[in-house]
């Protein structure tokens, strides 16, 4: 769930498809995850903001009324074995 984890998943091979956040603020990143993926044939899906990556993770809690509260951003996020 978070840029490192993703490195080393792609690293090892592990990983059927790669989120990426379109405003990550840090282009090095953007191009290190697209580099591996495209060196693994890790489909790449990017989306537009990274507190929804981060919400579709699960890096949120939950109100009484089921609603997201304190929702954490995520740069990139891959789905693996």
């Amino acid at each position: 769930r978070g840029l490192r984890e993703c490195q080393k998943a792609l690293e090892k091979g592990q990983v059927h498809l790669c989120i990426l956040a379109a405003d990550c603020n840090e282009p090095a990143y953007v191009s290190l995850i697209t580099a591996l993926c495209l060196e693994r044939n890790v489909k790449l899906l990017k989306v537009k903001k990274g507190k929804s990556l981060g919400e579709w993770a699960g890096l949120r809690k939950l109100d009484r009324e089921g609603q997201p509260r304190k929702v954490v951003s995520s740069s990139c996020v891959v789905i693996k074995n």
